[in-house]
């Protein structure tokens, strides 16, 4: 399972001159294209599009996620269960069958725990709730998706010279 959510950057600036300058200069600096560049208008309501453009994307990262990580806590869980039953604690040899089932079913929750944490991409929080609020300050937005950690950087340095404030994810 690959993750193509890539990073993000955001940076605000007071007034649509300079967040187009700011724009530009992603561009003619990072060698990005202009499609994985958007540029966020005060108090625009669908920005969240303009953050991440394919939904259906993220939703079949999500249930892969969730689909493999519940697969794999059910197998440690089993594995787990075996290796008790041989060697464990008195109980658990005496009751093989209910230690699996209950082995299983933890791993099977925490799996589907750690892949929420996953999927959910916490480390993106900065970036929606900047823009958010500047959107809502009535400031423009530069949202910039990047392919790869060494891009982010690269985007992160570039708006950083311009910007009011620059966020970005992992």
């Amino acid at each position: 399972m690959s993750n193509d959510i890539n990073g993000k950057v955001s940076a605000v600036y007071s007034d649509e001159l300079k967040a187009r300058a700011g724009l530009q200069s992603v561009l003619d600096n990072s060698g990005l294209s202009r499609t994985v560049t958007k540029l966020v208008a005060p108090h625009d309501n669908d920005f969240d599009k303009k953050l991440e453009k394919n939904d259906k994307q993220v939703g079949t990262f999500m249930l892969k996620a969730h689909l493999s990580f519940a697969l794999f806590g059910v197998i440690l869980g089993l594995f787990g269960a075996g290796i008790l039953a041989f060697y464990g604690p008195a109980y658990t040899q005496a009751s093989p069958v209910m230690t699996a089932i209950a082995l299983s079913v933890l791993g099977f929750f925490f799996g589907l725990m750690l892949a929420g944490l996953v999927s959910l991409r916490p480390d993106q929080d900065g970036v929606v709730n900047q823009t958010r609020e500047a959107t809502q300050e009535g400031k423009w937005v530069v949202v910039v998706s990047t392919p790869s950690h060494e891009k982010t950087q690269q985007v992160n340095d570039i708006l950083s010279e311009t910007a009011e404030s620059v966020t970005s994810s992992l």
